[in-house]
């Protein structure tokens, strides 16, 4: 139901929230596949709606070998209006799994660019490392020129740098040649810089125009093409004395960093610039969702256990406080792992067992269902429309003569009724065959609970860090020429 309201209730975030005038841009670490993307990823086209952004940039985007067949950034440009109709991904690096994982589903990740405004043209530029760097990921540039309202075009750069300090003195090098090379104008570059707060020197090189003695990455100075380029951090401009710390959003260690950024060219205006997406609103909004998507896993893990599936049943790792056990994280510490089919709250009993009790559930539903359609309509047919009689207060239902049909026409209005009453049980007066539906269902549901009491207890025991929609804040600028 949330899913389906989603799309009118963003196109009216969108007609209010959006300047009109300018550019509108986002950029947020969407924190790949963890905990619960189905639900993350209606809080994140929430956000989406209430910055009314024209561009949005993400980083940790997973995807399938075929970006067209699973890919988190098209699963988010389809919740959104339909004239976000530009995008632009780019897979840098495959994914390396836990040892038996049996969801690899999305086994690429990257970064992208999602546009409501249209992309003119785009590339991408790998920022490979050195043989001696110690980070081996590919690092990549997305870039993106849109053109806005009025006409003006701006070249957009998304990056997610290496968490090598040295290493990112060395990617912002290759990214000022690939500016100055392409020639490109009204630059915005904006991703995760993956930036410490005692180690801002590959910021200052955008930031001075130039690399200054004083930088460690001076030994860069010559592969950094600035060419008079000089940047402005769109935080720095409008909130000079806020930290604007964006990482991390969790429980622990807690915001320590700012490695979401926004620079632009130092010609760009600076409007307005904020953050948005801690855990709050996710946690009291999506509550339920989130349990439920954890029941729902568990059932999935007894299914493939009762399919004779094997191995690790989680998406990701639970990190240093959980343990994966029948498909969800658990906040039980990270020793206690659990693959299928060996884990006792999802085998295959387990799967038979929720079967049958699922068959019984509907049974005793329709049956209550098809006792409230016998009162309402032997109680309408027998003693008029009034609400005395409908509620059998005239006479008492409870006789069972009252089930017996005559007349053709009855009978032909009833067809329901009269077949249904091949089951002896429907047999019974009305309001016996409710109340004892009723006191089934009672005593069904409380048996149902106590059967599946450990089921109940995994889907409730969440990790702090699953009540946030991800481990960075959003950062929301507008910029005017």
């Amino acid at each position: 139901m949330i899913h389906v309201l989603m799309k009118p209730i963003l196109l009216v975030y969108f007609i209010f929230a959006n300047p009109g005038y300018g550019l509108s841009l986002s950029t947020y670490n969407i924190w790949n596949t963890m905990f619960n993307w189905p639900v993350r990823k209606l809080r994140i086209l929430e956000m989406i709606g209430t910055t009314g952004s024209d561009v949005i940039a993400l980083q940790e985007v997973r995807s399938s070998k075929d970006p067209k067949v699973a890919n988190q950034i098209v699963e988010i440009k389809a919740g959104l209006p339909s004239y976000f109709k530009w995008h632009v991904f780019k897979v840098a690096n495959n994914v390396s799994f836990i040892d038996q994982t049996i969801d690899t589903d999305y086994p690429g990740e990257g970064i992208g660019i999602i546009s409501r405004l249209p992309v003119v043209d785009s590339s991408v530029q790998y920022l490979l490392p050195h043989p001696r760097d110690p980070d081996k990921n590919k690092r990549v540039i997305v870039h993106a020129r849109v053109k806005d309202r009025d006409e003006t075009l701006y070249d957009i750069l998304v990056v997610h740098l290496s968490y090598y300090r040295q290493q990112q003195c060395r990617n912002i090098a290759d990214i000022t040649t690939f500016i100055t090379k392409r020639r490109l104008h009204n630059v915005i570059i904006l991703g995760d810089f993956n930036t410490y707060n005692d180690y801002n020197w590959p910021i200052e090189i955008f930031l001075r125009g130039r690399v200054t003695k004083d930088n460690p990455c001076w030994k860069v100075r010559k592969d950094a093409d600035l060419s008079g380029l000089h940047f402005k951090d769109a935080w720095l401009v409008v909130h000079p004395k806020e930290d604007g710390l964006s990482f991390s959003n969790m429980p622990s260690p807690g915001f320590e960093s700012r490695p979401d950024r926004i620079l632009m060219e130092s010609k760009l205006h600076v409007k307005s610039v904020k953050l948005i997406g801690n855990g709050d609103r996710y946690k009291q909004r999506y509550k339920a969702a989130i349990h439920w998507s954890r029941f729902t896993n568990i059932i999935q893990s007894a299914y493939l256990s009762y399919k004779g599936v094997t191995g690790y049943p989680c998406k990701h790792d639970c990190g240093p406080r959980g343990s994966c056990q029948c498909g969800v994280c658990v906040a039980i510490g990270n020793k206690q792992d659990c693959l299928l089919p060996n884990c006792d709250t999802c085998n295959n009993s387990t799967f038979k067992s929720l079967v049958a009790h699922s068959i019984l559930f509907v049974m005793v539903m329709f049956h209550l269902f098809y006792a409230i359609v016998l009162i309402l309509t032997i109680g309408a047919n027998s003693y008029g429309d009034t609400l005395y009689s409908i509620l059998g207060f005239k006479c008492c239902l409870f006789n069972p003569k009252l089930c017996k049909f005559r007349g053709t026409s009855f009978r032909r209005k009833q067809k329901f009724i009269k077949v249904s009453q091949v089951w002896p049980v429907f047999w019974l007066p009305p309001y016996v065959q409710f109340f004892g539906s009723l006191i089934v269902l009672l005593f069904l549901c409380m048996y149902t609970k106590t059967v599946f009491r450990t089921v109940l207890d995994l889907t409730y025991t969440v990790l702090d860090e699953e009540l946030f929609p991800s481990d960075h804040l959003m950062v929301v600028a507008h910029v005017i020429t």
